[in-house]
């Protein structure tokens, strides 16, 4: 009987080991949709901005133009760059402590929040910012130390709150 529990607790230990790296292995990548946010641009002019994310919960500004004429800008690997989030959703789920953190092709997490010279993986008590339709938006610089897809996981209060993937491209 002892003989049987130690071979049947094995076989699941060994079952949850294999399980759990083909997990990664496995993943699969695309590129999240993209979807345009009406916007009115300081000398009146009617235009757009263009976010990659999933509409209506979290976007990332990657692109701006006259309506119908946007421009997507690439992401660059190794080169840092102010990038604008909007949200949409529950005060209490979009507020607070807020992070990134990357993933790139190869399952390797990356811290990817920048602030000026200073290196800051999250930024604490971030509030309700309303802001060209989302419910609130918050700047950050980010950079990414390789080019490929990489799958973005946003938190608030430790909470996931959304994720999206993007292409970083070879500088």
């Amino acid at each position: 009987m002892r003989n049987k529990l130690i071979m049947l607790i094995s076989l699941l230990f060994l079952m949850t080991l294999v399980g759990c790296n083909n997990v990664d292995k496995n993943e699969t990548r695309e590129v999240s949709s993209t979807f345009s946010i009406p916007v009115t641009f300081g000398d009146g002019a009617k235009g757009e901005y263009l976010l990659i994310g999933e509409e209506g919960k979290v976007g990332l500004l990657v692109g701006s133009g006259k309506t119908g004429e946007v421009i997507e800008e690439k992401i660059i690997a190794n080169k840092s760059n102010k990038y604008m989030w909007y949200f949409w959703g529950e005060k209490d789920s979009i507020s607070g402590d807020f992070k990134v953190v990357g993933t790139d092709e190869e399952g390797k997490e990356h811290p990817v929040l920048l602030s000026g010279k200073d290196k800051v993986w999250q930024y604490s008590n971030a509030s309700i910012s309303p802001n060209d339709g989302a419910d609130s938006h918050i700047p950050s610089y980010m950079v990414f130390p390789t080019s490929g897809l990489w799958k973005l996981e946003v938190y608030f209060n430790e909470k996931l709150f959304g994720e999206l993937v993007i292409n970083v491209e070879e500088s």
